[in-house]
This record gives structure tokens, sequence and C-alpha cells, in this order.
């Protein structure tokens, strides 16, 4: 059974790369990468960072990282001199690690975005408003109720003189009073960012 220092020499010199250009395209010292392919992990900064090297080395050489460090992990026995020594001027930087990193940001930065362009909509845009009663042109009695759907955080005028608060589901009713005669009915919606929908009604009074 090959040990993780085979399998690796092997695929470097199937890939026809020296230490030389392996040390320089991994950033791994020469001598770090001459100790796992003859598998001296005592030579090595600890298994920590062997597990590191390893990786970014089975990347490189197009192997599977998770089956190099199984091997690893099968072969690797701590060193009767006690504990290796770390040299902490050579961390290998992880590339699943990195990765982890990058798409996480990813994500947030999505959702940000995506959180932004609502934002600039709602800011920009006039807010919803439908009107369900009174129809245009229709001839009412008064006191008329006056009925509508617009968002939630809306403020609902009529004519500027009376005010309604839509319900959580953006439903408002308000009764009105007018004056007998034909008239324009003029029903507003401002929301938060004062953005404004005006809807503007021709109706007619016949009685009171």
């Amino acid at each position: 059974m090959k040990t993780v220092g085979q399998i690796l020499k092997t695929a470097r010199e199937a890939k026809s790369f020296s230490l030389e250009q392996l040390s320089s395209l991994t950033k791994i010292d020469i001598k770090y990468i001459s100790a796992l392919e003859e598998d001296a992990f005592d030579k090595l900064p600890s298994e920590t960072f062997a597990k590191g090297f390893i990786r970014n080395l089975a990347i490189r050489l197009d192997k599977n990282p998770d089956e190099l460090v199984a091997v690893f992990r099968r072969d690797y026995r701590q060193p009767q001199s006690g504990k290796i020594k770390q040299n902490k001027r050579h961390r290998p930087l992880s590339f699943s690690f990195l990765n982890s990193q990058i798409t996480l940001f990813g994500i947030a930065l999505l959702v940000f975005l995506i959180y932004l362009g609502f934002q600039f909509r709602a800011i920009l845009t006039p807010p919803m408003l439908q009107i369900q009663r009174p129809s245009p042109n229709s001839v009412l009695i008064s006191p008329l109720e006056i009925e509508g759907l617009t968002t939630v955080d809306s403020i609902v005028r009529i004519d500027d003189d009376t005010r309604a608060k839509p319900d959580t589901s953006g439903h408002f009713l308000v009764r009105y009073t007018l004056p007998v005669g034909e008239t324009t009915l003029s029903i507003q919606a401002t929301n938060r960012f004062g953005r404004t929908s005006i809807v503007r009604i021709p109706i007619t009074v016949v009685s009171q």
C-alpha cells in the first residue's frame, strides 16, 4: 500500500514538475515537500501544518486532498523525541478554509445587495394605491364609504382633509361626508419616504 509520500512524488513526476517548480506553485518550502515525499514526518513543523501542505500539494497535482490526508493520518506517527517543533514562519494557507471564507463573503454580499435594492426601490417608488369603492362616475348618497388598498407604512388622505391609517394588510375604509353635487375625490397615499400616489375619482352626490 503506497504512502502519502510515494503518491505525491509519483503525481509530481507524472506532471514533470521539479521540486523547485512545485515549491514556486504552492509557496511551500522545498525542504517540506522533500520531507513529505520521503515520509520524513519528523522534519515537518507539526501534524496540522503537514495536513495543510498535503492539501495544497494535492490540489496542485490534481489529487483528492481528503484521500491523501486520510493516508497521512494512517501512516503518521509522533516522533520519539516528543513534540514536533513548530515553525510559525511557515503557516500554510488552507485552500478549503479560504474557499469557505470567500463563499460566506459572497453570500453576505449578495444578501446585502438584495436588501439595498429593496430599500432603494422603496425610496424611489410611490406606494401602491387601489380604490375599491367608490367606482368612477358613481351616483351616491353622503356620507359615502371609501375603501381601498395601499402599503402598510402609508398614510391615506381624502381631499387633503380626512386621514386614515391602513391595517396590517394595507386595507383602509373611511366614511366621508360630501355636499350634494358633482365632485372629484382626491385620494392620496404617502409612504414613510415621502413618496405619494394619487387617485382621482369623479362622483355625483344626490343627497345627504
